[in-house]
């Protein structure tokens, strides 16, 4: 009886682990509508039903774009994330984007800096240590 009862314990606590061990943690959302300026965000972003659209002149009023699954759409281009690393605060997304006039792949750096404000970290070396930071929008 012994045996039978430390052999199902041992069962039991081997599939917690495994169970523990091939969950991952929560990846951070990027779902919705982020602007420059969360202050501006009205004037950046309209809401018609349940889609987000950029508003008319909304560069005039700083930058954003909106993230929707796997696709993030910005005023002048299209872009879909063909894959996703999450690294502490850090996000890296490699992404194939399209505008009017020409098509390309880009490596995205996001950094978050909590909840609703994230920070685009500029790859390139003539950008060196330049930062965009987006709020997000309530829509």
């Amino acid at each position: 009886m012994l045996n039978l009862s430390r052999s199902t314990g041992l069962c039991a606590l081997l599939a917690c682990s495994c169970f523990l061990l091939s969950s991952q943690a929560l990846a951070f959302d990027l779902t919705g509508a982020w602007a420059t300026s969360a202050d501006q965000c009205s004037k950046v972003f309209v809401k018609k039903g349940d889609q987000i659209s950029f508003a008319q002149f909304s560069e005039e009023f700083g930058g954003g774009f909106v993230a929707a699954g796997n696709e993030i759409k910005g005023k002048a281009a299209r872009c879909t994330i063909k894959s996703r690393k999450e690294t502490g605060d850090t996000i890296d997304l490699h992404a194939a984007c399209a505008s009017e006039i020409m098509a390309s792949s880009i490596h995205l750096q996001i950094k978050i800096l909590d909840d609703n404000s994230v920070s685009r970290i500029f790859q390139d070396p003539d950008f060196e240590g330049m930062q965009l930071t987006f709020h997000r929008c309530a829509m």
